[in-house]
């Protein structure tokens, strides 16, 4: 039995699915950033009544993928303070954001659409 660097314990059939686990929280904790980021930077919305989604396509299929993957939208976490929006030129929006609890830290969020070479 030994523990990596990601906390699971390995070794038998538990420690098999330890990995497992832990591999999936990750996994998680992955999405999960992004699809909190990619709500933050998002003018989109998603009707209360029907469901229906609003907006630009792109925003609104981050919204839905957020959805489908159970990853809460934070935007009622967050006043808005500051928005660059998205340009071509640019390939990114940057929200400035603080939190509601009134704190008096501001984050700045990115979403950027970087072409790779």
């Amino acid at each position: 039995e030994s523990t990596g660097s990601n906390d699971s314990v390995v070794g038998g059939k538990g420690g098999k699915m330890m990995r497992k686990v832990t591999e999936k929280c990750m996994e998680f904790n992955a999405l999960s950033a992004l699809f909190g980021t990619a709500s933050i930077c998002n003018n989109a919305t998603v009707s209360q009544t029907d469901g229906v989604p609003m907006g630009q396509p792109t925003e609104m299929a981050l919204l839905i993928g957020s959805a489908k993957a159970n990853i809460d939208d934070p935007r009622p976490m967050y006043h808005r303070l500051q928005e660059i929006p998205f340009s071509s030129d640019r390939k990114r929006m940057e929200v400035k954001c603080r939190p509601v609890g009134g704190a008096h830290t501001c984050t700045a969020f990115t979403l950027s659409a970087r072409r790779h070479s």
